[in-house]
């Protein structure tokens, strides 16, 4: 499907694209993707001020942003949103201005206004929980003490940080002329074995998407027009 405004990124969407990484790897909570996605969060805290005289602007303009920030999804989900959101503004605003007739209006406003409108980044991401994870134990009632204890420790290793580097600087500077870039090249490049290149790669997503276009972008005619043919048979 094609919009007339650019599709951002969200939480939502990051964990979308990465699905298939996420269902195969159940056993990791958090992924770091190795630097700061900048994303569009539709979040809204508990303990949140909106003044009566501001509630029915803020709730029409927040809900028009949410059906615009994930248009391309499926429409049941996007509406859960907007009930979802709707009821939580309603909650917290002051006053009595948000009726429930209001909140209708403004759901379906924002519905028939899907993809009017563009977008604005206003927070970022670098750690994604998996939403497959299996949990163990007691470990769902700890989640929020797990989560911040692995996300200090991978802030808090240097060498990571070092290597990730190291890696992205090699890909980018590749020479096509060599011929495709592999994991083995990109590993003597790196003078890193090629143990750590493949945990890496799958340890972090971008790292990894970031190789794959590479790769695919540095290929010959010849390894082309194989791969071409191997698609049509």
């Amino acid at each position: 499907m094609k919009f007339e405004n650019p599709i951002i990124k969200t939480e939502y969407s990051l964990q979308n694209q990465f699905k298939k990484h996420f269902k195969a790897n159940r056993m990791v909570y958090i992924v770091d993707v190795g630097r700061s996605i900048p994303i569009y969060t539709h979040f809204v805290p508990k303990n949140f001020n909106i003044e009566s005289w501001k509630a029915k602007d803020f709730l029409n303009n927040h809900l028009n942003n949410i059906t615009n920030a994930y248009k391309q999804f499926d429409a049941e989900i996007i509406e859960r949103m907007l009930i979802s959101e709707a009821d939580k503004i309603q909650s917290i605003a002051k006053g009595n201005m948000l009726t429930n007739k209001y909140l209708k209006y403004c759901i379906d406003n924002a519905i028939i206004n899907r993809d009017t409108i563009k977008v604005e980044y206003n927070s970022s991401i670098r750690f994604l929980v998996n939403p497959y994870y299996k949990f163990k134990g007691n470990e769902f009632n700890n989640r929020k003490k797990i989560k911040y204890k692995l996300i200090n420790g991978y802030l808090g290793n240097k060498k990571k940080i070092v290597n990730y580097e190291l890696i992205q600087n090699c890909i980018s500077d590749h020479d096509c002329n060599r011929g495709s870039i592999t994991k083995l090249s990109l590993s003597n490049d790196c003078k890193l074995s090629l143990r750590t290149i493949n945990n890496y790669l799958k340890e972090y997503l971008l790292l990894n998407e970031f190789f794959n276009k590479v790769k695919e972008f540095s290929i010959s005619d010849k390894q082309t027009i194989r791969k071409q043919y191997n698609k049509a048979s």
